[in-house]
């Protein structure tokens, strides 16, 4: 008896679930002026229910479009991403390519500047603390290259040839504590001789200047051309500091280089004759 009456409801239910469409659809088709009462309490009953389903289905489409349109826009950023990129390291090489030329330029420019047969090199390393400041050269030609052979680049003086191996050089800088070299200060005349200091910053000191000489910051030091080693007039740095110390006979000159040491890349190789004693030998160091 149970079981009866369960499938009794199950199918009326079925029945009314099937027959509600059919009279929503059978009262939709109707016009306004001919629907009855029932076809007025199928709509009234049906119209909540048909509002959810269209609110859910137009959420869902949003969302969905959302989600598409959220997608898209992520692979755009990925794109736009990896062409970015690929522009800035095309830019860097692009600057860096441009600023290699400058300095070849400038290098050729420079050799046209000197007298003697040069050779050009090509900055592969460094060494460098408080105590020595060495530059490895690889050249770029064979060349009769030897130690203490002066080195200079676009604005001045380097150092000179410490070593020599093969198709490769060491170079002592001019700001190196065991470097000297004969200088004069440009706008007065007056000598004196440019130690490195083996600071970081690789400042040197222009040595045995008379306390009553005339030097003042902003001087440019040169080359004196003095021991046949460096040409003359070569740049080498200017004054960044003029003080009197502790020593009543000399001036304290503090000189920075014209050449920006970190930043080397091509450097030329004066092919000079003359050796210079003062220039430490490589066993020394």
């Amino acid at each position: 008896m149970f079981q009866l009456q369960k499938r009794s409801r199950e199918l009326v239910i079925a029945v009314v679930l099937l027959a509600l469409p059919l009279a929503w659809l059978r009262a939709n088709t109707k016009d306004a002026g001919h629907l009855n009462g029932l076809d007025r309490v199928v709509l009234r009953t049906v119209a909540p229910v048909e509002h959810a389903v269209l609110a859910i289905g137009r959420s869902a489409r949003q969302l969905w479009s959302d989600y598409i349109a959220l997608v898209h826009v992520r692979a755009q950023n990925r794109i736009l991403n990896e062409e970015n990129a690929r522009l800035r390291a095309d830019i860097t090489r692009a600057a860096a390519a441009a600023a290699n030329a400058r300095e070849l330029a400038a290098l050729l420019d420079l050799r046209e500047d000197v007298s003697e047969p040069t050779v050009a090199a090509r900055v592969v390393g460094i060494e460098s603390s408080s105590l020595f400041q060495i530059m490895r050269l690889q050249l770029a030609a064979p060349a009769p290259v030897r130690p203490e052979m002066p080195v200079i680049a676009e604005g001045g003086v380097v150092g000179r040839i410490y070593r020599v191996y093969g198709g490769y050089a060491d170079l002592l800088l001019a700001s190196d504590p065991r470097s000297a070299i004969d200088v004069v200060v440009s706008r007065s005349g007056s000598r004196g001789i440019v130690k490195g200091i083996g600071e970081a910053r690789s400042r040197m000191r222009l040595d045995r200047v008379l306390r009553d000489e005339d030097v003042k910051v902003g001087d440019a030091i040169v080359t004196s051309g003095l021991g046949g080693t460096f040409p003359r007039r070569l740049p080498i740095g200017k004054v960044v500091k003029v003080s009197h110390g502790s020593n009543g006979l000399y001036q304290e000159v503090d000189v920075e280089p014209s050449v920006d040491l970190t930043r080397l890349s091509d450097v030329l190789i004066i092919l000079t004759e003359k050796r210079d004693a003062s220039l430490p030998s490589a066993s020394a160091r």
